[in-house]
């Protein structure tokens, strides 16, 4: 799979309402990549626009607060 950039995930805008990150994309639109696609592991945002995606470099810890992460362990053990 090739993508087009790699982009800290400490560059991306939060959406805590729809609880997704997201950063500008060249065609205008915005790559996305929800808080549940990082649980399951994922880290490729994509553009809903064009066929262009990024890698996510992120610390689930970070990216979450290190409380909700922590929450969120104990709930999903």
């Amino acid at each position: 799979m090739s993508v087009y950039d790699e982009i800290e995930i400490e560059d991306m805008t939060y959406d805590s309402t729809l609880e997704i990150y997201h950063y500008p994309c060249p065609c205008g639109d915005r790559f996305e990549i929800s808080i549940a696609d990082l649980k399951d592991g994922e880290e490729i945002a994509v553009c809903p626009s064009c066929s262009l995606m990024i890698r996510v470099i992120f610390d689930m810890a970070s990216a979450m607060g290190l409380r909700a992460w922590e929450d969120w362990l104990v709930h999903e053990r």
